[in-house]
């Protein structure tokens, strides 16, 4: 078994406060960039893991409103469309009937052996030991239906029971990129999802805080995690690790735990809050911040991508030996071959003091999580749909980040759509004074997006041909 990234919930941690593969949002150690950019070399010890977010009963309703319904996603942090059932009126704390005082390490007991056990060792392994508290479930159990859903096993891993607090989903601070697109900083209305706690895989162990959670989340919330346990066994996942853009290969590390945790909730009958993992993971996104929304949605449309092109948790080696590519082939269940990013060259000419060219493709995932800090869900779809290729560029004067923003779409119709509504997006943000915005056409299919200072908006250019664009910066 090779090296393995911490995987807790990423919903804290270095792409806008956000890194890392936890339940609730699933992650790994290793820091989430932006959406559709380049791996990342592996971070140093200091790195801040993405807990797996472990969603607790919803409160009263007398104090948290009623989610809109939705499907069935999951953070590891998890996220699913499907009706979203309103949370149950009272929450479901851990069993706390006088408790024992358990030594640490305190092992869970083995589960009786299961008939249905693979007979060459799948679902068979050792006793997984849970230290520094106790879980309302048999961990042990719920590993070796995980191995066999998936048809592969590893090593039983360590389960450390932690007493961290409820996860908080406000961005405190921005990057200057999203500073510049007008994101907001506040936690949006997620707890109407729920209240989620930290969890993570790391090395060949799994922290987990139970809160005051029900019995079904924990369980939920150690499956997700230990699918990044097993995951490495199985074929082909090593071509996930490889992938070109870090939030492919996030979303699809994060989406297989979704997608399994989602099949493993059906077969048993479990329910976090309500729903499914797919359910929790789309309620997230739907809900959550703006600096959040992206790192929420490789959880959501990854699970989405497994259930999209799999029948069965066993099968997960058919996508990791042909994963896709780009967000947007994430985002609609595509294979590699299909819709492949268009051609798109940008030049740069600085004719003032903004300097910088700093450029990268941001992808898919990442314009519908600019759209929806203005715009409904309905009108980000439509108007996202249609991405055919993009390149975001940054520039700075003094402590000033500006942003121009290339985005060629798969046709002209398509182009018209992005447009209105980017259009109507620069409103919003100008109203609230959070940036400014301006567009520009070339050719018949590509928008140009200029944000950030008034200035620097209103003075740029954009010329060219639709897959050949010269912008010019103040």
């Amino acid at each position: 078994m090779g090296p393995r990234r911490s995987t807790a919930t990423v919903l804290l941690a270095a792409l806008l406060v956000l890194a890392g593969c936890s339940t609730l949002l699933g992650g790994s150690s290793t820091p989430a960039p932006t959406d559709d950019g380049p791996t990342p070399a592996s971070t140093t010890a200091g790195d801040p893991a993405t807990p797996t977010a472990t969603p607790a009963p919803s409160p009263a309703p007398t104090t948290t409103p009623t989610p809109t319904a939705t499907p069935t996603p999951t953070p590891t942090a998890t996220p699913t469309p499907t009706a979203t059932p309103t949370p149950t009126a009272t929450a479901t704390p851990t069993p706390t009937t006088t408790p024992t005082p358990t030594p640490t390490p305190t092992p869970t007991p083995s589960p009786t052996p299961a008939s249905t056990s693979d007979p060459d060792g799948v679902g068979e392994s050792d006793r997984v030991v849970v230290r520094g508290g106790e879980l309302p479930v048999n961990a042990t159990a719920v590993y070796q239906r995980v191995e066999r859903l998936m048809d592969a096993d590893a090593p039983a891993p360590t389960v450390r029971v932690s007493d961290d607090g409820p996860i908080n989903f406000s961005t405190e601070t921005l990057t200057p990129t999203t500073a510049a697109l007008g994101y907001r900083r506040d936690a949006g209305s997620v707890s109407t999802c729920g209240v989620f706690y930290p969890a993570f895989a790391t090395g060949d162990g799994v922290s987990v805080a139970p809160g005051n959670l029900s019995t079904d989340a924990v369980e939920l919330i150690l499956v997700h995690e230990y699918v990044h346990i097993v995951q490495d066994e199985v074929d082909g996942f090593d071509r996930v690790a490889a992938a070109e853009r870090y939030a492919v290969e996030h979303a699809l590390s994060e989406g297989s735990a979704v997608y399994v945790a989602d099949r493993y909730a059906e077969r048993y009958g479990v329910r976090w809050n309500g729903r499914t993992p797919l359910g929790i993971r789309e309620c997230i996104y739907d809900r959550v911040g703006d600096g959040t929304r992206g790192l929420a949605g490789r959880y959501y449309f990854g699970g989405l991508h497994f259930d999209a092109r799999l029948d069965s948790p066993a099968n997960l080696s058919t996508v990791y030996r042909s994963p896709p590519r780009t967000t947007e082939q994430v985002i609609h269940g595509l294979a590699p071959d299909a819709e492949p990013v268009a051609n798109l060259s940008v030049s740069v000419r600085q004719r003032g003091r903004w300097i910088g060219d700093t450029r990268e493709r941001a992808g898919e995932l990442r314009l519908r999580s600019w759209l929806r800090t203005g715009l409904p869900a309905d009108r980000t779809d439509a108007a996202a749909t249609g991405w055919g290729a993009d390149e975001i560029l940054t520039f700075d004067r003094g402590e000033r980040t500006s942003v121009v923003w290339v985005l060629r779409m798969d046709s002209a119709a398509d182009a018209d759509e992005l447009a209105t509504a980017v259009d109507d997006l620069g409103s919003t943000l100008e109203s609230r004074d959070a940036t400014s915005v301006e567009t520009a056409r070339v050719g018949d299919e590509t928008v140009v997006v200029f944000a950030g200072s008034e200035s620097f908006a209103a003075g740029g250019e954009a010329t060219g041909s639709a897959g050949d664009v010269t912008v010019t910066v103040p």
